[in-house]
């Protein structure tokens, strides 16, 4: 078996493949890599890819175009050490005979954006920016007059349903939180289980002191909480997306921020990087980060490895951990 490594970038080739995971994949296949700090294009990989079994890629891998699958006469497994493949493989890989296996790393991402949101939850929650700014300023809190919302007790919805939410919900348990549900995604029996209250949309944002993002962003999702949707937040509450910008309607968020009735934490925009003179970033109640969710140093550094784990559970004849279907491409964020 041969295996080619698509990443020419030199970080990601240090950040991404540990030396353990290298050597699992060196005990079942051999390896080559792209040449290092030098473009690789899809045409190249049409060049090349008639001599490989498996592909592993990631963010800045060549595409797999159909030119290349026209010539991908041995593939068998295209393994993305990073979230979504959509701007990897084309759909039509997914009829391919016989099937080529497609998974991706998301199992170590969602528990990096996971850690991200409980992280803004709380640094929301507890205000920090406006404290901080106040502190640079020369104000001290007055202990007699103010609170904070805390996460201790309060009421969390959670909007979108994957690994991220699975993992968040496990993050806060011991925080005695009521945590409600809305997703199509989420089986009742699953609900059940994980102690969470499936609701609707306009239920969820009436009766949530924080509301945060998880689904993937699709032409349903774009742009669904708007102007009626943050008008049903009470007042004080606190909006965290780590999703993706555009599911919300920035001008709309940026209107009632500016009125100070509600709060935000915000790790992606509709414009990434956000322009330095962007509003957002000037207001005490939003709390912004550029895009930071995959930056966890420990599951960045299992990205690699989760993809070579599944290629060898494919060698195995085993379940591939995080297998994409073409049922789930289908709903995968663009970008």
């Amino acid at each position: 078996m041969r295996t080619l490594i698509t990443v020419a970038n030199r970080d990601f080739r240090r950040t991404l493949f540990s030396e353990e995971a290298l050597n699992k994949l060196a005990s079942v296949s051999d390896v080559d890599w792209v040449p290092e700090g030098e473009v690789f294009t899809s045409d190249m990989l049409t060049e090349q890819i008639a001599r490989y079994d498996a592909v592993i890629t990631t963010w800045g891998s060549p595409k797999l175009t159909e030119k290349v699958l026209a010539r991908a006469s041995r593939l068998k497994y295209v393994g993305h050490a990073a979230g979504t493949v959509v701007p990897i493989v084309e759909p039509n890989i997914f009829d391919r005979e016989p099937v080529i296996m497609v998974t991706n790393a998301n199992y170590a991402l969602a528990r990096s954006t996971a850690e991200l949101t409980m992280m803004l939850m709380m640094a929301g929650a507890w205000n920090l920016r406006t404290y901080t700014d106040q502190l640079q300023r020369g104000h001290w809190r007055n202990n007699s007059e103010e609170t904070v919302l805390g996460l201790y007790g309060q009421t969390i919805g959670l909007i979108g349903y994957g690994e991220i939410s699975k993992e968040l919900i496990r993050l806060l348990k011991p925080f005695n939180v009521t945590v409600l549900m809305y997703s199509r995604n989420c089986p009742d029996d699953e609900a059940e289980q994980l102690g969470i209250e499936k609701c609707g949309l306009d239920e969820l944002l009436q009766r949530s002191s924080i509301v945060s993002l998880h689904n993937t962003l699709t032409a349903q999702t774009r742009g669904m909480i708007g102007r009626e949707q943050l008008k049903l937040m009470h007042d004080g509450a606190l909006l965290v997306n780590t999703a993706r910008g555009p599911i919300v309607q920035e001008q709309a968020l940026l209107e009632e921020l500016q009125s100070g009735r509600i709060f935000a934490a915000l790790d992606v925009f509709d414009t990434e990087p956000v322009p330095v003179d962007h509003p957002l970033l000037r207001l005490p109640n939003a709390l912004c980060s550029p895009h930071i969710g995959a930056l966890s140093g420990y599951w960045k550094s299992k990205l690699g490895e989760t993809v070579i784990d599944d290629l060898i559970r494919m060698l195995r004849g085993e379940p591939l951990e995080g297998r994409i279907t073409k049922e789930k491409f289908a709903i995968l964020t663009p970008k």
